[in-house]
């Protein structure tokens, strides 16, 4: 990412729920492993039964998450996608497709947890993230 990207990457991820209790030099660690990626209207991000190797964080657009019960629902700008199943190892349980053009920022499983590995205060901040959640 060119300069620029890296400094609107860090105000965007700042605002993101999961990233809420990270302070700024987290974000920009964060922010240094994420990759944009566009998807056109109608193009699938994942299938149920895939492999969960990204982290995805909605900037622009939305995409429809459908659970293999026939739940759905919907990620818009702010919102994450693909969390859980990383963090469980499991492969992925529901298919992803994009409900409009949709940018996201998408975060490599290997270097999130390398990341982690190496910043406890990033794991500290998901975790009351996580917590908050689950009240």
């Amino acid at each position: 990412m060119s300069d620029l990207a890296q400094i609107e990457a860090v105000v965007f991820l700042q605002s993101v729920d999961l990233f809420s209790f990270c302070k700024a030099e987290e974000v920009l660690r964060i922010s240094s492993i994420a990759r944009e990626r566009r998807f056109p209207a109608g193009e699938q991000v994942f299938r149920e039964g895939d492999q969960a190797d990204l982290l995805y964080c909605v900037v622009q657009g939305m995409v429809k998450l459908e659970g293999p019960d026939g739940s759905s629902w919907t990620a818009g700008p702010l919102a994450t996608f693909g969390f859980k199943e990383i963090l469980s190892g499991r492969l992925r349980t529901e298919n992803a497709t994009t409900a409009s053009e949709t940018l996201v920022l998408a975060i490599e499983a290997e270097d999130f947890f390398d990341l982690l590995s190496h910043n406890i205060e990033i794991v500290k901040a998901l975790f009351r993230q996580l917590l908050r959640d689950a009240h």
